[in-house]
């Protein structure tokens, strides 16, 4: 009887795909990850299809567009509804033993549903009026230093806060990223033997604040840190030529921001991105240790981008171009084909139908995602596009974009307007072809394009719910420690 084969989920929030070695990056160091690449297959054009993290990360539990779950807001953690169809969930059904260890951002009842071994490090995954539901939050506790958590929202005075990134506080015994990587190995040594397992190793960062411990935060040295031709996106041009709101989002994130306060931040990042690598190779060194590596399927990828550097400004939240829509994506399985990369386009939704296909699982009906083992394989070609959908705080509100193999269009509204860009002129997209008459044929044909897949709506959860949310949990203890600058120190009394 042919042994079922294992799942490891690996997931960062924040990764920009070109942040690896073996995407041709000449600074950052990911020996773990170029490893995986070697072994199985990259692909170079893969797409999450929602920029901010809750959103993207229920489109890869779901293999379903945001605007098939309804989900666009980020705060959905408490939302009472059950899905017996997500990719944990399906698993689990068959078989498998499954586990989330890190930063899920998704919704509670879910998690519960699909994961019979569940290890929280983000405060977003807390119950709203008790941090201690929260495993990390609780170890840091235990521990003694819970006041040194510096993932949720700093003073406003914080070097983090103003320049995006400090050494951090705690040791690094004690990160989040060190205490991710023991919670996997720790549930890898006492799982259940007799099943195959699917664990789901998601790490905080590096997503902002960009904090490395002090062991690690001289890793890379800012003056070595070498910025792209597209640098001059903002440090000469200003973002000019793209929407008024979009140029605003980028001036207030890179306001008193120095070239020099650029290149330290991205060194801050890149030490993390380096020491999550390290943490997924001590898991992979253990899973080849005790012959499982073998039999295990491996997938790396990202929730969404960052800029990191790119256009000459960092972090998101400044519109959907190819910094934020692109993640990285890695895939090896047993027999699949070595070091190769493959550039047909490839979608977040993807994944849960993929993983299904290789481990012999059953795929919902339902989903808007399709394997990606043919293109894995060389027999596909990949998708004629990839679409991302993002509700922005109005006025604004809906954002879509479509990526097709030449072009990205970004629409706004009829008053905002959007942008074009022409990957076989512009791969670095400075120049907004919007209003270009030679390019509105390309511009209309797209603008189809995208409102076919985009335009039935069912929302669930918004910017608009979001804002309720958070008026309603305001002062509650997790919020407060997440969201609201509070300190443990300073309401761990009222826990007794």
């Amino acid at each position: 009887m042919t042994k079922r084969p294992n799942v490891l989920f690996l997931m960062t929030d924040q990764h920009n795909s070109l942040s690896m070695g073996c995407a041709g990056h000449t600074t950052v160091r990911t020996p773990a990850l170029d490893g995986l690449a070697a072994q199985g297959v990259r692909f170079t054009s893969a797409y999450c299809n929602n920029p901010i993290c809750a959103p993207s990360r229920i489109s890869f539990a779901t293999a379903q567009y945001p605007h098939t779950h309804g989900f666009l807001g980020n705060n959905n953690f408490e939302f009472e509804e059950r899905n017996s169809d997500t990719l944990a969930a399906v698993f689990r059904r068959h078989g498998y033993q499954t586990a989330l260890i890190g930063k899920a951002h998704m919704i509670r009842a879910w998690d519960n549903e699909g994961y019979e071994h569940l290890r929280y490090c983000d405060l977003c995954d807390s119950d709203r009026a008790d941090p201690t539901t929260n495993h990390y939050f609780q170890y840091l506790i235990e521990n003694g230093v819970a006041d040194a958590y510096e993932d949720g929202t700093l003073p406003r005075d914080s070097e983090a806060v103003r320049k995006k990134c400090a050494v951090a506080q705690l040791p690094y015994e004690h990160t989040n990223e060190h205490w991710t990587g023991e919670e996997t190995l720790s549930f890898l040594e006492n799982r259940d033997q007799a099943r195959p397992f699917l664990v789901h190793m998601t790490f905080e960062r590096p997503h902002p604040h960009w904090t490395p411990a002090a062991e690690h935060a001289d890793m890379y040295d800012p003056e070595t840190i070498e910025l792209g031709p597209d640098a001059v996106d903002w440090w000469e041009n200003r973002w000019a030529g793209r929407p008024e709101f979009i140029m605003r989002a980028a001036a207030n994130r890179m306001r008193g921001f120095s070239l020099a306060d650029l290149k330290k931040a991205i060194a801050y990042h890149f030490a993390l991105v380096t020491v999550i690598d390290m943490e997924i190779g001590r898991v992979l060194d253990w899973l080849k240790e005790h012959g499982e590596l073998d039999n295990t399927i491996v997938v790396y990828t990202a929730d969404h981008g960052d800029f990191a550097g790119d256009h000459g400004i960092c972090d998101k939240n400044m519109g959907i171009y190819e910094s934020i829509h692109r993640i990285p994506f890695l895939l090896t399985y047993p027999g699949s084909p070595q070091g190769v990369t493959r550039d047909g386009i490839i979608e977040s939704v993807d994944l849960f139908p993929t993983l299904c296909d290789l481990a012999s699982v059953p795929c919902p009906a339902g989903v808007d995602g399709r394997s990606v083992v043919p293109e894995a394989e060389g027999r596909g070609d990949g998708k004629p596009q990839a679409i991302c959908e993002w509700d922005f705080p109005a006025p604004q509100r809906r954002v879509n974009a479509i990526r097709t193999p030449r072009h990205r269009l970004v629409y706004y509204s009829h008053e905002q307007g959007g942008e074009l860009y022409d990957h076989e002129t512009d791969p670095y997209e400075m120049e907004n072809l919007w209003d270009s008459p030679a390019h509105r044929g390309a511009r209309l044909a797209l603008l189809e394009q995208l409102l076919d897949q985009v335009n039935l709506y069912r929302r669930k959860s918004d910017f608009d719910t979001d804002a309720v949310q958070a008026q309603r949990e305001r002062y509650l203890p997790s919020r407060l420690l997440h969201k609201r600058c509070v300190k443990w120190s300073d309401i761990r009394d009222t826990f007794g």
